[in-house]
């Protein structure tokens, strides 16, 4: 469970204008981003063709991360707002607690794909606050991460507050043509019905709907809205090694098995750095090429939710370039490493070179 300082609610509250919003909305929209370097650096270190069922449940959650990130900004955008994705504090610096994130043991960085990674980390920033208990095909049932103590609140505490302070304030709702939706982009990379314009009250209750349950799920249940497992039990299915489905009124991890072949994993450096490799080094010059890609697809989404939005299609096309790169990173070996890891991934933050 992702804890968030507990202060910021208090803050929160102080919010008398819309203007006063911007700043925790933008955190909120580096809070959706910052989940997605650490997925993507799982996924890419599956080697292709090998781990198919768990590459796809990553590559799915990843998806859904973009998507709450762009309602997030969306959100921004419909209260008056500007997000800015390429500021040199937008990305965080891995390993450590994430943007919102109270600083306890949870640290998230860059590490292979792994069923320990899975479950220490990554199931425990989607952990509901009360998962109820799955039966699995030995017949035993779900053990789950130690949660949090103390009382702290969540992601889903934060988005309830927010709603409430907008139902008592007087807000002028920004137009539908200023957001990044599939009317403005033209484009369906995201489902419809969890994809549209916030131009009221309403809208902004459904869109948080939509982040709130398909990361945690419905309150009695693992599925979100539409019936696909939240992104807690969907990382389940890799630990477990088994498809959720529905058995009763309950579910249970008895589906289709979900098999992980570890040594098919490429072994990179955990949380690399580029300055780890000397200047000249194939190492540092392909780690460089990775982190300026990077910056490029950050460049590109200032453009398209800052009025630009027909370039979506262009800017969410420079992932592929990026796993092409992510490849070639992955496949040098690491010039420090004497155990012949590979050379991690950064996703560091450069400045622009201007020329």
């Amino acid at each position: 469970m992702l804890r968030l300082k507990q202060n910021l609610l208090l803050k929160l509250r102080s919010a008398r204008t819309q203007a006063d919003l911007y700043g925790f909305l933008h955190a909120a929209i580096q809070l959706e981003h910052s989940t997605i370097p650490p997925y993507l650096t799982a996924l890419y270190s599956l080697k292709p063709g090998t781990n198919t069922a768990a590459s796809n449940i990553i590559t799915s959650i990843v998806r859904e991360e973009m998507l709450h990130m762009t309602i997030a900004a969306n959100l921004l955008i419909a209260l008056g707002g500007r997000p800015c994705f390429s500021a040199p504090r937008f990305v965080p610096d891995y390993p450590g607690p994430l943007p919102m994130q109270v600083d306890d043991d949870l640290q998230v960085g860059l590490q292979p794909c792994s069923k320990k990674l899975i479950y220490d980390t990554f199931m425990r920033l989607e952990q509901p606050d009360k998962p109820p208990r799955l039966k699995l095909k030995d017949g035993s049932e779900t053990h789950y991460p130690d949660a949090a103590t103390g009382e702290y609140p969540t992601i889903g505490d934060f988005y309830k507050e927010l709603l409430d302070i907008l139902s008592a304030m007087r807000v002028t709702w920004g137009p539908a043509s200023a957001q990044v939706t599939q009317e403005t982009t033209g484009t369906t990379w995201f489902r419809e019905r969890d994809w549209f314009p916030i131009t009221s009250l309403d809208d902004a209750a459904r869109a948080v709907e939509v982040i709130v349950t398909e990361g945690e799920g419905a309150t009695a249940s693992p599925v979100d809205g539409d019936g696909d497992p939240a992104h807690f039990y969907r990382f389940g299915e890799i630990y477990y090694g088994a498809k959720l489905i529905p058995e009763g009124a309950s579910w249970s991890y008895t589906g289709a098995d979900v098999p992980f072949d570890e040594s098919a994993v490429f072994p990179m450096t955990p949380n690399a750095k580029a300055a780890m490799y000397p200047v000249g080094t194939r190492s540092r010059l392909l780690v460089d090429s990775f982190n300026q890609a990077y910056r490029q697809l950050l460049l590109g989404l200032d453009s398209v939710f800052n009025g630009q939005q027909q370039r979506l299609n262009t800017t969410l096309g420079l992932m592929y370039q990026l796993r092409i790169l992510a490849y070639e990173v992955l496949t040098q070996p690491d010039p420090n490493s004497p155990t012949g890891d590979s050379t991690g991934l950064t996703f560091e933050y450069v400045p622009l070179v201007i020329s």
